[in-house]
């Protein structure tokens, strides 16, 4: 795929450049939103490291809440000849289960905005998915499919990687960025960013479909014709009905969330609930994230529309229908890379990274739809952190990152929010 001679892989590497050079000359400002009440900070004592389960030199991790209120962590562990494995861990009881491989020595993508993942449909039945390159060849095109593994067992073993979308089919196709949701205990939704339309028109799209524990996909159904081209994207099970976010798209450049939701056998169009009015030549590589828990929907996201980096918060409780005001939850020098879970009294706690004092700190602040907030807290500090992923467990939250110090090492840390 090309844009004036630069292929979308291309364009990736270099909005990843162009995105942190946009934030670099942002002021701090003060901590903007209603006032803080007693009782919604989160208190640093209830906040602690753990080791983790995946060894040093593993990238692109994600933590998953699966229907038993346990956690999977997934990550990659990298080889020399540009193959990896996919592996994982289950968080259960206040302990870790011992690691075990989804698929071997594969070409993954290494791109930690589209970190492969694990969902539970049921105690037994788990999907994992994730993006792989066609070739392993540094040399190769760059068309990216999109593949999943089913369990049947609890993870004890995983079948044959299966297709979800396949990118050989069309040269210079990408498939990337998904997300996925379960519908029942045998089959989940997929959506995901899809490049065959980049040849024609220069377009990324969103699209999305069913599939089976037993090997069924149903048709694609394209869910947007014009998207940002590498913002990873979210989808969740409202109580309403499915509900997805990713960053669009338009002639503009202007590129500002969107939400799709489903209705009836379709999807409605899109709609962009706040419009940020963001204006980025390159695409900032920093997507949405959804979290809901009965009639309780939270969306999160990042945006710097006149340089000034901002990260945002909104709850609905109509599965995304409307959301209300819109709240700011960062100290003025947002990176973004944002995550959010919603708690058991309808709260959240949203996650995100903030850049301070030449370092990448990791932050969370709980906010209420009524608008109110506690303090922010300090998780975490360092440098050349990833792309953060968090889920609710039964003990609280489970926060898991990358870092590069010097060598890439996955980090795992309990937040407990009872």
């Amino acid at each position: 795929m090309k844009r004036r001679e630069v292929t979308r892989r291309q364009l990736l590497q270099n909005s990843a450049a162009f995105g942190a050079a946009v934030l670099a000359g942002s002021v701090a400002r003060g901590f903007v939103g209603c006032s803080s009440r007693r009782g919604l900070s989160l208190e640093a004592d209830k906040w602690r490291e753990m080791s983790s389960p995946a060894p040093t030199g593993s990238i692109s991790p994600r933590v998953t809440a699966q229907p038993d209120k346990s956690v999977v962590l997934s990550w990659l562990e990298p080889q020399e000849d540009r193959k990896a494995s996919l592996r994982f861990s289950i968080w259960r009881d206040a302990r870790w289960s011992q690691p075990a491989t989804i698929a071997p020595g594969l070409a993954f993508s290494r791109d930690q905005a589209s970190a492969p993942g694990v969902i539970g449909l049921s105690s037994a039945n788990l999907i994992a998915y994730w993006s792989q390159r066609v070739s392993s060849d540094q040399q190769s095109t760059n068309e990216i499919a999109l593949y999943m593994a089913v369990s049947s067992d609890s993870g004890a073993h995983w079948a044959a990687p299966m297709l979800v979308n396949r990118a050989a089919a069309q040269p210079g196709e990408d498939n990337a960025y998904a997300a996925t949701v379960g519908l029942d205990d045998q089959r989940a939704q997929f959506v995901w960013l899809d490049g065959r339309d980049w040849e024609k028109s220069k377009r990324v799209q969103l699209m999305s479909r069913v599939v089976s524990t037993e090997g069924q996909i149903s048709e694609r159904y394209l869910l947007d014709p014009d998207t940002c081209t590498c913002c990873s994207t979210a989808i969740a099970r409202t109580s309403s009905g499915l509900l997805a976010a990713y960053r669009g798209h338009n002639s503009k450049n202007i590129r500002d969330i969107s939400l799709v939701r489903s209705i009836g056998s379709g999807w409605s169009e899109p709609h962009i609930p706040y419009p940020d009015d963001w204006h980025i030549e390159a695409c900032p590589v920093n997507g949405p994230h959804l979290d809901t828990r009965e009639n309780h929907t939270a969306l999160i996201w990042f945006t710097a529309p006149q340089d000034q980096p901002a990260v945002k918060l909104a709850f609905s409780h109509d599965g995304g229908a409307t959301l209300a005001t819109v709240l700011r939850l960062d100290a003025g020098k947002a990176v973004g890379r944002a995550q959010v879970v919603v708690l058991g009294d309808g709260s959240a706690v949203g996650f995100w990274l903030e850049s301070e004092g030449g370092a990448t700190r990791l932050a969370a602040r709980r906010v209420r739809d009524d608008g109110s907030m506690g303090a922010p807290l300090e998780l975490a500090r360092g440098a050349n952190f990833g792309y953060p992923h968090a889920a609710g467990t039964a003990g609280g939250i489970l926060v898991v990152w990358s870092e590069r110090n010097p060598n890439a090492q996955v980090r795992a840390g309990l937040l407990q929010t009872g």
